[in-house]
């Protein structure tokens, strides 16, 4: 799933690039996310929801990894 069709805040920047995607796994109350890189796992990032609503924990993730793309992105333009 690309990233930015499960985020609550779509019209917030910085948006995902496309080749950035998430793989979301749950656990009871807890959902898990692997942050990927043309298919490479670069981060996890969970949230737990007690009522269970996936959609919103999926948005939760999506909006997580987002900034955590960010930072990344950041730091490897930075650091070359």
């Amino acid at each position: 799933m690309n990233l930015d069709k499960a985020s609550a805040a779509q019209s917030r920047a910085p948006l995902a690039p496309p080749e950035w995607t998430m793989v979301v796994e749950r656990d009871l109350s807890q959902f898990t996310a692997d942050v990927r890189l043309a298919n490479r796992v670069m981060c996890r990032v969970s949230v737990v929801r007690e009522d269970g609503d996936e959609d919103a924990a999926r948005a939760a993730l999506a909006d997580k990894a987002r900034d955590w793309i960010h930072d990344y992105l950041v730091r490897s333009r930075s650091s070359a």
